[in-house]
């Protein structure tokens, strides 16, 4: 078999998934720098040694290798699992199989183009589970006229009541029912907002622009915290399609979340990237697409796995005051823009909390 001239062996290495050429024999001739960094192991480790060693216990994997070997068919969105040995870690990969052929279009041996699909397995199960909202949804629909109703009524009562009596400790007891009410209210309008179909205006947006208009409003809370502030932006970065006044809500809620986080005198980073770790497939894009990252870093105390897990729950909240809805709606609002959210901490390491957007299409 031949090798690659300079310019297909460039590329050969340049790609940043995987690839490896198998002989006939089912062993690995050829791979490329990211199946090193995928299974841990050198190229020169793995070559001339069995294809099953990295993809171990799959007998369907190699039946599907040699159909090419044998029929020259090709295979998409194959799914397999990825062995470290060393470690002895899985990971979810995702193949597509096709035949090397030589100038007389004889089939001389298999390509296996591997990507790894650990970042976008993580993303998904981190995500509450997409009827979990739903039924909120419907739940908060259902009973919210029924709630604001008498609401308005229990408001409305007491506002006359504090306007006729003249005791002024008896007024402040009619203060706290009117702020009550006026809490209840804004939280069934949240609920709300996570029952509502999505009603996105997409435009060309420019994640910088919405970021620094933010962080304008926050500048005298990161003042009286003394908090430093570090902004590494990508200027190159292309624009996304986007409902600019929604996602100005989302990083608001992201960035407050950092800042009450950060501890006194800390540092807060935010971090926009072109990410190529996956693209992110959409109704109306006919391939998938890539996407911008958006990092935003605090300095705080972190959090443990099971307050990760919980975090997406409507209700849930560590803090005091909070509703428990925030993060909920801020994800409803990055799938709606079909992104996602990935938030990584560590007890006393801070958090990070990644935002994944689809580049506008051209």
């Amino acid at each position: 078999m031949k090798e690659p001239d300079d310019i297909n062996q460039n590329i050969f290495f340049s790609l940043i998934d995987g690839l490896i050429l198998v002989s006939p024999s089912l062993s690995i001739l050829h791979s490329n720098l990211a199946i090193e960094d995928m299974f841990h192991k050198s190229r020169d480790a793995i070559a001339n040694r069995p294809l099953e060693e990295l993809f171990p216990r799959q007998p369907q994997i190699l039946d599907k290798v040699e159909k090419v070997l044998e029929t020259g068919a090709c295979y998409h969105d194959v799914e397999a699992k990825g062995e470290r040995k060393t470690a002895s870690v899985e990971f979810p990969v995702n193949l597509t199989l096709s035949p090397y052929l030589e100038s007389d279009d004889s089939i001389q041996g298999a390509i296996i183009l591997v990507k790894n699909m650990s970042l976008i397995r993580e993303l998904e199960q981190r995500q509450r589970p997409a009827d979990h909202l739903n039924n909120l949804g419907t739940l908060a629909m259902g009973l919210a006229h029924e709630i604001r109703n008498p609401l308005g009524g229990i408001r409305g009562s007491a506002q006359l009541l504090r306007h006729d009596i003249k005791n002024k400790s008896h007024r402040e007891y009619l203060d706290v029912v009117i702020s009550e009410v006026d809490r209840i209210d804004q939280l069934v309008k949240r609920m709300m907002d996570l029952a509502k179909p999505a009603d996105i205006k997409l435009k060309e947006t420019n994640i910088h622009k919405v970021l620094e208009e933010i962080l304008i409003l926050e500048k005298e809370t990161f003042r009286l915290k003394n908090i430093r502030f570090q902004q590494t932006y990508d200027p190159s970065l292309p624009h996304i399609e986007a409902d600019e006044d929604q996602l100005k809500q989302v990083f608001l809620n992201l960035i407050k979340n950092a800042i009450e986080a950060s501890r006194n005198g800390g540092t807060l980073q935010i971090v926009t990237r072109v990410s190529s770790s996956f693209a992110i497939k959409t109704p109306i894009a006919s391939v998938p697409r890539q996407n911008i990252a958006v990092e935003i870093m605090d300095s705080g105390e972190g959090m443990d796995e099971e307050t990760q897990k919980k975090l997406f729950t409507p209700f849930h909240t560590t803090k005091s005051k909070g509703s428990g809805l925030g993060l909920a709606i801020s994800l409803k609002v990055v799938e709606d823009h079909h992104g996602k959210i990935k938030i990584t901490s560590e007890k006393g390491l801070g958090t990070t909390v990644q935002v994944f957007l689809p580049i506008r299409q051209r």
